[in-house]
């Protein structure tokens, strides 16, 4: 079966990433944009047909990005965690550090954008990068991990 031009599209998209000015670069995958609206069912007296849903919360996932490690876009990330952890260092209070907003943007092939979201203060939660192993041929991965407020 041959695939329609949208589904080759779909196959070669990539996430751009630029928080505040900074540009993090182009990544291969991007998982947790999702938003959960969270609610509490509760039984009203004399009401037997339903169930009363009282909205909670709206919460966010943090977001992964994973992507093959270069030179130049690695390295910005690594200026940027520096930029974070001097901030957070310096700062006399936990609310000196302020927090960023990050866009992320789905390419197409093509370098279109297809969607973007914005979210609101996010906080680096975790780099990791590739498992070195001199013994072997494999790509170097490195993974960014986000907590946000949410992009809606």
């Amino acid at each position: 079966m041959a695939l329609s031009q949208d589904a080759k599209l779909g196959m070669s998209m990539r996430f751009h990433v630029v928080v505040d000015d900074i540009d993090l670069g182009g990544w291969a995958t991007c998982k947790g944009l999702q938003v959960n609206f969270l609610s509490t069912a509760f039984n009203e007296g004399a009401n037997y047909e339903y169930q009363v849903i009282l909205p909670e919360r709206v919460t966010y996932p943090a977001i992964v990005l994973t992507r093959a490690m270069t030179q130049q876009d690695s390295a910005a990330v690594q200026r940027w965690l520096s930029t974070v952890v001097s901030k957070w260092y310096d700062a006399t209070s936990p609310t000196d550090y302020s927090a960023r907003t990050a866009r992320i943007t789905l390419m197409d092939a093509f370098g279109g954008e297809v969607a973007s979201w914005s979210l609101r203060s996010i906080y680096p939660r975790r780099w990791t990068g590739p498992e070195l192993n001199a013994k072997g041929s494999e790509i170097a991965f490195e993974t960014l991990e986000l907590v946000h407020e949410g992009f809606l």
